[in-house]
């Protein structure tokens, strides 16, 4: 086994001078005082300082394990933290729970921990969801670049490793139960063959009753803290491609006995080679964007006569052609960034329009000339394909950069 690519692109200061107040500052932020002793370590640096400030990192259960997670990625100077949680803070809880206050006992735990990271690291963006993660709405998982699972729940562990595997993203995973615990990472469409996720280790959900919490059978405090430390540092290495990840292995601890046992775990080849061809479309259908669909409402005559198909998608390559023609005058476009404001202030591509939320969290569209083509980009792809859907269907030439700003930094970096 060896090492992955970094997930997560390095930004450079001068992509992003002007920082939006209480969040992450360039250089500022990546050399900081703070994070000098995560610096010199060999083979970090400056370099896995800055894909750790430009990573979006969510956090499933702010609970026993999601409390050291979240305390060790806002330590650690990871940019924007997602914690999605639907549960209120129990005194139960503070016995592990380590971010929490006994006065904050009936407080949502993803506002309280997200209170603690606000406290604790101002830099870091915190984004609250207090919700139980389910199908219908795991679409805010399209925001993140990776996904660490702390759930207490059979069912929320199977729907966070299929909607992330319905995405590419990678998956820390962790759980506890008594005197021991378990972590490993996972990760669907990981590169070189190495594909494996919690279907692999379970391939189904237990038998009726068998979900035990750990306010049915109880857990050993400090243990949660062992594990949920090392699924953070586990995270770090996602996102800077620093070390070995556990990707294909699974620890097992045993408080009782403080023994560490690790167990190999491979996908079977029936299983390799239907999630290979899932995700071989999944990646086609990216490439190739997605059809329009007008929604007739109403006086919508007009609007579904307009309505057309998204645009083949454009290459880093094909998009700088384009801005080098438009300077010149040669070509005339609209470059859309759909992304949120804070990530626009930290690195935009020049010449772009803000259109903060729009296709996700607004229909609300920019003004555009609807005879001028447009090109849309957010953080990876699929909030763009989002807004180029809405953009089609009112009848706009509308394309998406392929891989979003990412893609971009990976394509122009010097």
């Amino acid at each position: 086994m060896s090492s992955l690519p970094p997930l997560v692109s390095s930004v450079s200061a001068s992509s992003a001078p002007d920082r939006s107040p209480g969040a992450a500052d360039g250089s500022a932020h990546e050399s900081s005082p703070r994070y000098s002793r995560s610096v010199r370590l060999p083979g970090f640096g400056l370099d896995a300082q800055s894909r750790l400030l430009a990573a979006r990192v969510l956090v499933v259960g702010a609970g026993g394990l999601g409390a050291p997670v979240i305390n060790y990625l806002a330590s650690s100077g990871v940019g924007t933290l997602g914690i999605v949680d639907d549960d209120v803070v129990d005194l139960s809880n503070l016995q592990r729970q380590v971010l929490f206050r006994p006065d904050q006992i009936g407080v949502p735990k993803a506002r309280a921990a997200a209170d603690w990271v606000r406290s604790a690291a101002p830099e870091v963006a915190v984004v609250v969801h207090p919700l139980r993660l389910s199908a219908e709405n795991a679409a805010l998982l399209d925001d993140y670049d990776l996904v660490i699972d702390g759930s207490d729940s059979f069912d929320t562990c199977y729907t966070v490793a299929d909607e992330a595997a319905a995405r590419g993203l990678p998956v820390v995973w962790g759980s506890v139960n008594r005197y021991d615990g378990q972590f490993s990472v996972f990760w669907d469409d990981a590169p070189d063959g190495r594909a494996v996720d919690y279907r692999d280790l379970h391939p189904a959900p237990p038998a009726s009753g068998w979900d035990e919490s750990c306010a049915d059978v109880g857990v050993l405090g400090p243990l949660c803290g062992t594990v949920g430390t090392a699924m953070a540092s586990e995270a770090i290495k996602l996102i800077t491609g620093v070390g070995e990840p556990l990707l294909g292995r699974v620890v097992t601890v045993d408080a009782l006995s403080a023994t560490w046992r690790e167990s190999r775990l491979a996908r079977a080849p029936h299983r390799a080679e239907a999630r290979a061809t899932a995700n071989a479309a999944r990646r086609a259908s990216s490439a190739t964007g997605s059809d329009a669909v007008a929604v007739a409402v109403g006086n919508s005559g007009d609007r579904a006569s307009r309505a057309r198909s998204v645009g083949p998608d454009i290459g880093s390559p094909e998009l700088s052609t384009l801005l080098a023609a438009r300077a010149a005058g040669d070509a005339d476009f609209t470059l859309l960034d759909v992304r949120e404001v804070d990530e626009h202030d930290f690195a935009h591509i020049d010449g772009d329009l803000p259109a903060p939320g729009f296709g996700t969290r607004t229909r609300q569209r920019p003004e555009l000339d609807p005879e001028r083509r447009v090109v849309v980009y957010c953080a990876r792809g699929p909030r763009a394909r989002a807004a180029a859907d809405l953009l089609a269907a009112d009848g706009y030439d509308v394309s998406v950069l392929h891989g979003g700003m990412l893609g971009w930094q990976l394509a122009t970096r010097v």
